[in-house]
């Protein structure tokens, strides 16, 4: 059996972070086991048309590997895979994946004080530290609807999209209507014949404003790094002091944002009806805010449907809504989202006394910090339970997270601790403080979203900002874990 000091799950974003600041800590007994044929994680398992970033390109960026020639102010998703395979190839970590290494299973020997993971193919590997880099957002969620095995065209998720299949003059159904959806409605509205987008709730929308950076620009930000430093300062202050005022209620910041997305909307849209289909019947905030600089424009064009009325099933030629019309169709498209809040899922996880990540997470997932389970030593998450945000980059965030790991890891080998396991009191007392706050956000209103499991534990979210996560991860208290030498 092969043994590392350190498996990390998943070679996107989080891993390749978690691999380069290992390597700098000069700790480079490490492996990365990639499931799939690539890296990028949610950049290449997303690469349907229209595909990019919500947050600027500047500060969707490692803090240490600026890049000055985005072409966009907002980059398309080829260009933010490029840049995670350009970190792999300039900080060495080619060597250390290996891809289209799925995991079953994680098992702890309490003794050896060391996990044992066994493969897909049925490989066994050892690990003393085990850090999955997993996300939040790469299991694809797809409704069980009625029927839906007897649909004789093409259909896929917008997650694992079908390039195959040609669009142009097809009658397609796009199923959803949330941040991916609104990706690529615009350009497959301009190749299909008709498309009808299927909506449960409507959205709050607001302008990306994305532009494109001329070879001027681009120059400058690479003569005058510190050029580059302040736009993604500024990039950063304008999400944290503006846009995270707008997850408390009643705030002015709030009520601010909630105006211009609804003068975003009537400005776009002149159709009356349409405009009252389009318009969100929950408060601003409960359900993820979504950016666009092309969706409204794609529908008062013309060519797509909003349909409103609830999904009865799917049949052999479309889909059938329960006001009893059957829409013909030759693609369906599922922009249904991820299974969110099934942190770690399918991987079938087992800590001290076998006890099972499923069971500890039962009633939702939770973490100390949102890195630790109490039962499960030596296992780190990033971007795990509380580490979304609404407002901010998640690369600031899972920064922070990955130096609260090294720090972890440093010190258990330099003291040669056996097994660093987050105190179970200490971690409950952190996340009943977390829910509290979190009750007091936007999130915690009468709405479903991605953010919440199905009894409404809000499992995703930090309540605060970014700042005040980044300062609380600065260093680990190890009076917050018990140590076993």
């Amino acid at each position: 059996m092969e043994r590392y000091s350190v498996i990390i799950l998943g070679a996107g974003m989080s891993g390749i972070c978690m691999g380069i600041k290992l390597r700098e800590a000069g700790i480079t007994d490490f492996l990365v086991l990639e499931k799939t044929e690539a890296a990028g994680g949610t950049w290449h398992d997303n690469s349907y048309p229209g595909a990019c970033c919500d947050v600027a390109s500047h500060l969707y960026s490692f803090s240490f590997e600026p890049k000055p020639d985005w072409s966009r102010s907002h980059a398309p998703q080829p260009e933010i895979q490029a840049y995670f395979q350009h970190c792999i190839d300039k900080y060495g970590l080619a060597d250390a994946i290996r891809y289209q290494a799925a995991v079953d299973t994680a098992t702890l020997d309490e003794d050896a004080g060391a996990w044992t993971l066994t493969l897909a193919d049925g490989e066994q590997l050892s690990c003393r530290f085990l850090v999955s880099g997993l996300g939040q957002l790469n299991r694809p969620f797809t409704p069980e609807f009625p029927g839906r095995e007897t649909f004789r065209g093409a259909s896929f998720h917008s997650a694992r999209w079908d390039h195959a299949v040609d669009l142009a003059g097809k009658r397609v159904a796009v199923i959803g209507n949330a941040a991916s959806a609104i990706q690529f409605i615009p350009p497959v509205s301009r190749s299909a014949g008709q498309v009808y987008v299927y909506q449960r709730s409507a959205n709050y929308i607001v302008p990306r404003n994305d532009r494109g950076y001329g070879a001027e620009e681009v120059e400058r930000y690479r003569r005058f790094p510190w050029l580059l430093k302040l736009s993604r300062l500024a990039w950063y202050l304008r999400q944290e002091l503006f846009f995270f005022g707008a997850m408390l209620p009643g705030s002015i910041r709030h009520r601010l944002v909630k105006w211009i997305a609804r003068r975003y909307l009537e400005q776009e849209i002149s159709d009356p009806a349409l405009r009252q289909v389009l318009t969100p019947d929950y408060p601003l905030g409960c359900k993820r805010i979504l950016v666009s600089d092309d969706y409204y424009q794609a529908l008062a064009a013309g060519g797509i449907d909003i349909v409103t009325s609830p999904i009865q099933g799917i049949g052999p030629e479309g889909v059938v809504t329960e006001d009893g019309v059957s829409r013909p169709v030759d693609v369906i498209i599922y922009g249904t989202g991820f299974k969110a809040t099934e942190f770690l899922a399918p991987l079938d996880v087992r800590g001290r006394g076998g006890e099972r990540l499923e069971d500890t997470w039962r009633d939702g997932a939770w973490a100390h910090r949102g890195v630790s389970v109490p039962g499960f030593p030596n296992l780190f998450l990033l971007y795990g339970p509380n580490t979304n945000l609404g407002h901010n980059s998640i690369i600031y965030m899972v920064e922070a997270q990955v130096k609260y790991i090294v720090g972890c890891i440093d010190k258990m080998l330099a003291h040669d601790i056996r097994l660093l396991d987050a105190n179970r009191e200490v971690a409950a007392r952190f996340n009943e403080k977390l829910q509290e706050d979190l009750a007091d956000t936007v999130w915690g209103g009468e709405c479903g979203s991605w953010y919440k499991n199905a009894s409404g534990k809000i499992t995703n979210n930090w309540p605060h900002s970014s700042l005040r996560f980044h300062f609380s991860m600065q260093r680990p208290d190890f009076s917050e874990y018990d140590m076993s030498a």
